[in-house]
């Protein structure tokens, strides 16, 4: 990468990809595929976008770039591929003089599905686990360090650490779920919170209906928007049946299945 913060080919785009969908961000990876005439860039060219527009690599500069960033956006929000073409002369639709055509293609690439889990007790130890086994790269957090072990929780991250603090180290990305089971209504506030005001796609609050409605009023007191209880699904999880840690855990991740996967999230637990 130069001083600029431009890559220097197809292949450091094409890592730095891997780079941030392993970090848990979707981004688009742009490649010209066909050129017809004079055209400012050839077949192969890259160019990475990520989901606030920023851009490394080149497909040609100018208004192709511009329109190419903006398609790529597009397609970022929703998760579907495409193609544009481009007229390349004055009377086509981006104004340029080269003269030729050119089509890029747009490959949306989703990054890795995270859960962090805020609160490492029973629930936690059932529920990290089995979202490993659905692919999703598992954090759990606690503000008590005995509860935030390895050996509580091996093949997940662990961070020990104030609920809040620690989501926020963890990093939220657009492919983050987020799981609330802490001690207390307090702790579930400041972890729904910090989630939400991240971004998370799920936040799921593990509660009785009456303190669940509680939680989300210190939210709203705290100034989360109505249009971020969209993502606040509580009392969490599908209602299966049993009510072991292990049942709860199989009910929430039934519910993030579904909400994962663009469907509604089903009847919940009453």
């Amino acid at each position: 990468m130069d001083e600029h913060g431009e890559t220097d080919g197809p292949t450091s785009v094409y890592g730095r990809a891997d780079e941030l969908t392993a970090a848990g961000e979707t981004v688009a990876l742009v490649t010209v595929t066909r050129v017809d005439g004079s055209a400012p860039q050839d077949p192969g060219a890259s160019m990475l976008v990520r989901a606030d527009g920023s851009t490394e690599g080149t497909v040609g500069g100018g208004t192709v770039e511009e329109r190419t960033r903006r398609a790529a956006v597009e397609a970022i929000e929703e998760r579907t591929p495409r193609t544009e073409r481009w007229e390349l002369r004055p009377e086509g639709n981006t104004g340029m003089v080269c003269g030729g055509e050119m089509d890029v293609f747009i490959n949306v690439i989703p990054g890795s599905q995270r859960l962090i889990v805020a609160g490492g007790g029973h629930i936690a130890q059932s529920l990290a686990p089995m979202a490993v086994e659905l692919g999703y790269d598992v954090f759990v957090v606690d503000d008590r360090e005995e509860y935030a072990t390895d050996e509580r929780f091996p093949d997940v991250e662990v961070a020990a650490a104030d609920y809040d603090a620690g989501i926020e180290s963890v990093g939220v990305t657009d492919n983050t779920a987020v799981v609330v089971a802490t001690r207390s209504g307090h702790f579930d506030r400041i972890a729904a919170g910090e989630a939400l005001q991240r971004g998370a796609y799920y936040v799921g609050l593990v509660a009785s209906d009456t303190k669940a409605e509680r939680v989300a009023e210190g939210l709203r007191e705290d100034g989360v928007d109505e249009a971020d209880f969209e993502r606040f699904h509580s009392p969490v999880g599908l209602d299966l049946g049993g009510g072991d840690p292990a049942d709860v855990a199989l009910s929430i991740l039934a519910e993030l299945n579904r909400v994962r996967h663009g469907l509604a999230p089903g009847t919940v637990e009453s």
